[in-house]
């Protein structure tokens, strides 16, 4: 995960290349405005240090108004999120809070969304994800 810069416009980080960039406690409520001026689609889920798959997926599914067809599963959730067909924008943005960092779940949703950013910038679609960790939060 790419470190956001502190003290830097987040409109900079929503022009740049799709990524993950994780971010300070406190930093959220900037980003979401950027992301509105910038009339983007924007997804606040607070994970609240859940570590367990399906807690993650039932957030996930919950904030995003997942499809009937959304399998609950780490490919289901690729195929939704790089779909989006029922959440038309201009671009999206993911902020994720509280996020435990150091468990099974969170690499595989890491290197999902990675994936995902991937796959709208070759499409020219803006789909930033931002992450606290529950680290950051405690060390902020």
């Amino acid at each position: 995960m790419t470190p956001f810069p502190s003290k830097t416009d987040p409109g900079l980080a929503l022009d740049g290349p799709n990524r993950i960039l994780s971010m300070r406690q406190g930093e959220s409520e900037a980003i979401i405005s950027a992301a509105q001026t910038r009339e983007r689609c924007i997804f606040d889920v607070a994970l609240d240090g859940l570590t367990d798959k399906g807690q993650i997926l039932d957030a996930l599914a919950q904030r995003f108004d997942m499809p009937r067809w959304f399998g609950h599963n780490w490919d289901a959730l690729y195929d939704c999120l790089t779909d989006l067909s029922w959440l038309p924008g201009k671009g999206y943005v993911l902020v994720l809070t509280k996020v435990a960092p150091d468990t099974r779940a969170a690499s595989i949703l890491t290197d999902l969304l990675t994936d995902c950013c991937e796959y709208w910038q070759d499409r020219g679609v803006p789909f930033h994800v931002f992450a606290q960790t529950t680290r950051s939060a405690d060390a902020a």
